[in-house]
């Protein structure tokens, strides 16, 4: 997907573009879908916050922290419990109008939303964490690392990062394969959807080389990592990693 796609589907379909199960599409996304789309986000911060407290801070309590991928706000707002604010990235405009929309309507007042390239180009500060899931597959990795790289930059000393990627898809080859040839050349997928009758998205899915990813976090002094696999469809690996400069084994 290109940006102008990402401001497509994030004007005509937000929530489904964010997590893609049938209740959350505009068609059918009621008041208890809404409620529950949120709930989500919460219930996914406090397994994240237990993760941290268990294997790096007690009573971990960030002043500033940091969602990158934001789309509506899901994360952003149980971050917006947990710190004292919080500043939600997306390279969709219109899903930062729904994340503002939706933090006036919840009454978080310490959150603040930007575009991705706004962000990088005025962005002076430091935060606390760091986060990203489900978000960096969709990005080719050539872009991908280095937007990475920038945010592990932005750590404070002895701040948490939580980044998610995926690292392979264990699809059959010929499944793979035809995955591949929609996310490569689009016009295949625009057909086949012209076939089936279908305006679904295809959302790209782009593995990551995990040795590069490492190497990021040594040379950036994240010295202290830990990794929990995730399964969203491709096999993935949720990184935990605090900065502090340290002995190195």
């Amino acid at each position: 997907m290109i940006k102008s796609e990402w401001e497509k589907y994030g004007k005509d379909d937000p929530y489904y573009l964010v997590i893609t199960l049938d209740k959350f599409d505009k068609q059918n996304l009621s008041t208890d879908a809404f409620d529950e789309f949120f709930k989500t986000g919460f219930e996914y911060i406090d397994r994240i916050w237990h993760d941290i407290e268990d294997h790096f801070a007690i009573k971990f309590s960030p002043k500033t922290a940091l969602d990158f991928g934001c789309g509506v706000g899901r994360l952003v707002f149980p971050l917006a419990k947990r710190a004292e604010s919080v500043v939600g990235i997306d390279i969709s405009e219109n899903m930062l109008k729904n994340a503002y929309e939706n933090a006036k309507k919840m009454g978080f007042a310490n959150t603040e939303f930007f575009q991705t390239d706004e962000f990088f180009k005025t962005n002076s500060r430091k935060y606390d964490l760091i986060h990203s899931t489900i978000t960096f597959q969709h990005i080719n990795p050539k872009i991908g690392l280095k937007i990475f790289e920038d945010l592990v930059h932005v750590l404070n000393e002895n701040g948490i990062g939580v980044i998610h990627f995926i690292y392979e898809n264990p699809l059959p080859k010929s499944s793979a394969l035809r995955f591949k040839l929609y996310r490569d050349f689009p016009l295949i997928y625009r057909i086949r959807n012209i076939w089936k009758k279908s305006d679904k998205p295809l959302f790209p899915m782009h593995e990551y080389n995990l040795n590069k990813v490492f190497s990021i976090l040594q040379k950036n002094d994240c010295h202290q990592c830990f990794v929990k696999f995730s399964f969203h469809g491709m096999n993935g690996a949720v990184i935990f990693f605090q900065k502090k400069k340290g002995y190195i084994y």
